[in-house]
């Protein structure tokens, strides 16, 4: 009898353990967010499915964690037809990864599927489904909502089919005048922004959400080459 107890009272301990630790490292983000560029863009790509390995069907966003300041982030989707459990180990998992390549900057749970659970003390950003048909509409709410500064008109455009990342295209879908984008070349302006795109590929591409051919193609064509 006192070895069952001793042995109940041991599972009892290492299942507490188990869920205050998974529960510790998945903690949801608060505070002041800022997203760069890039990390809008990836953000906007997790929310139309891009990254799925079925090619015909966009995925279904499941988690995504961004660094405190903003630069850095990581998601998963759910590959499953019948749906995703949210699971506090795969959270800790996420936080881990994106630890990993933040430079320093702790990472936090932002969203858990479309819902946006990062409190930042400003208003209440709602992301419904019907939202999905305009990608400026929601960029828009998670400026109002204080989580980027930048200007949105400035976005690349979401392909629909994939939900992927298109910079031949605007946030709001139109195609982007080669001859104004030439025009602009050397402004230190569009130099900048030249970077962010180019961290913006990186990052897709690290995060598998781009091959390696689709990334090369990518940076060659915006460096002109």
């Amino acid at each position: 009898m006192k070895k069952f107890i001793f042995f109940i009272s041991i599972f009892l301990t290492f299942t507490f353990t188990f869920k205050f630790t998974s529960i510790s490292f998945a903690k949801w983000g608060k505070g002041e967010l800022k997203f760069d560029k890039a990390t809008l863009e990836y953000f906007m790509s997790y929310l139309y499915g891009a990254g799925t390995i079925n090619k015909s069907k966009r995925a279904e966003p499941l988690l995504f964690v961004a660094a405190e300041d903003g630069t850095w982030s990581m998601y998963y989707y759910c590959p499953y037809v019948e749906g995703c459990v949210d699971d506090k180990s795969m959270q800790r998992q996420a936080i881990l990864k994106c630890e990993k390549k933040s430079r320093g900057s702790p990472c936090f749970t932002f969203a858990i599927k479309r819902r946006i659970v990062w409190k930042n003390g400003g208003p209440k950003v709602k992301i419904k489904k019907k939202d999905l048909k305009s990608p400026y509409l929601i960029a828009k709410k998670l400026q109002e909502g204080g989580f980027y500064d930048g200007d949105i008109s400035q976005l690349a455009g979401i392909d629909m089919k994939t939900g992927k990342i298109d910079n031949t295209i605007t946030i709001t879908g139109e195609k982007r005048n080669s001859n104004t984008e030439t025009a602009s070349s050397n402004t230190p302006e569009s130099s900048t922004d030249i970077v962010e795109q180019l961290e913006s590929l990186k990052k897709l591409y690290e995060s598998g959400v781009l091959s390696e051919e689709e990334f090369t193609k990518a940076k060659n064509k915006l460096l002109g080459q």
